[in-house]
């Protein structure tokens, strides 16, 4: 719901699709910043508390965005200031998160775990931007912000109610020299290493067309606030039916070709969203896109869980967290940015060229990213 209700805040407040993707910058600068200091600080952490505090930090920031909204005294600068504060909550939360849920579950049940998860998360992509839609045009933006900061309570109370083991006592390490290990030992291990090559391009070229998704609905599709919504909602739903699929399958030992081969079809899946003229033809292509992008990105995090070591997991997940929080919105900006110029369908084909491309390029080229299911080394 926030995130629909504060594309379309920014975009009609600056008519801009570089300020959609600065307001998103804004938002994952923390992430660039502290991302991977951040895991190396919180690696002995107590990972409960690590994740109410930021989910405080969360329900703070939407609760006063949405004051400050319905009170009708935002302004973008405003919304910049909460984007970097939210920011540095996920920064903190996400790598937590990440490398808490192989403590929840037997390797076995990774994929489905996850799966699982990602259905979890993109059914409220489907639900929340259809509740967004009617509060928004009924209420105002303002009220989806504050719904969202309730909603972080919710978070709260189940993140208490959580119970993970316990795990080895550990002394952290001097912080540039654990940052540095985790580099270096990402650089040196073929699979972590094009499993990330991989995350950044989908970051950087394939995952901004959400932060760009206003400009598309308004400018390209010429459509109000509910049709926007349920182009959200189309995302939301592919993905919800590409996770379920995917935990059905259970486990499997092709992971990587099928990582790949959801790759290649978001790229393309992208380079045709980009020559949609209709909401039927962009709905369907966002439809499709959702699926693959779940499944690629399913698959990617399972093969990192299942790969990496565990000394290393907190370290490298950060990478994985940096890559798929912080980028997309930096992309948004650099391709908002172009297509202020150049146009929004015709950035849309490149980057999703890229992506295929990459996608292709590692299948052909890259035989160190099968065998993957070997115990972590």
């Amino acid at each position: 719901m926030q995130n629909v209700a504060m594309g379309w805040l920014v975009y009609g407040l600056t008519e801009s699709a570089s300020w959609l993707g600065i307001v998103g910058f804004a938002q994952s600068v923390p992430t660039l910043l502290f991302g991977l200091v951040g895991a190396a600080l919180i690696e002995h952490s107590d990972r409960r508390k690590v994740m109410r505090n930021a989910s405080l930090l969360y329900a703070s920031g939407a609760l006063l965005l949405a004051f400050l909204t319905i009170t009708g005294r935002i302004e973008i600068w405003m919304i910049l200031a909460i984007s970097f504060v939210t920011g540095t909550a996920t920064s903190f939360y996400m790598p937590v998160f990440q490398a808490a849920l192989p403590s929840l579950v037997p390797p076995e049940h990774l994929m489905n775990a996850i799966s699982l998860n990602s259905v979890s998360f993109n059914a409220a992509r489907v639900i929340g931007p259809l509740i967004a839609g009617f509060v928004m045009t009924y209420a105002g933006s303002g009220w989806c912000f504050a719904l969202n900061g309730l909603g972080f309570l919710v978070l709260v109370a189940s993140i208490l109610a959580l119970r993970l083991p316990p795990r080895k006592a550990g002394t952290r390490g001097p912080l540039g020299r654990s940052l540095v290990e985790g580099l270096n030992y990402a650089r040196r291990h073929p699979r972590i290493r094009g499993l990330l090559l991989l995350c950044l391009t989908l970051s950087m070229f394939g995952f901004p067309y959400v932060v760009l998704m206003p400009a598309l609905a308004r400018e390209v599709l010429h459509l109000e606030a509910e049709g926007f919504t349920m182009l959200f909602s189309a995302v939301g739903l592919g993905a919800v039916l590409g996770g379920l699929g995917l935990a059905s399958v259970g486990d499997f030992q092709r992971k990587a070709d099928l990582m790949l081969a959801a790759g290649f079809s978001f790229g393309a899946l992208l380079m045709v969203v980009a020559q949609t003229r209709t909401f039927a033809s962009a709905a369907a292509a966002l439809f499709l896109i959702g699926a693959a992008m779940i499944v690629c990105i399913a698959s990617l995090n399972t093969l990192v869980q299942v790969t990496v070591a565990d000394g290393m997991r907190t370290r490298v997940m950060s990478m994985v967290t940096v890559s798929l929080f912080g980028l997309p919105t930096l992309g948004g900006w650099i391709l908002g940015t172009f297509a202020d110029q150049l146009g929004l369908p015709t950035v849309l084909t490149a980057a999703g060229g890229v992506v295929l491309a990459t996608s292709a390029a590692l299948f052909l080229f890259s035989p160190e990213l099968r065998g993957v299911e070997a115990a972590p080394s």
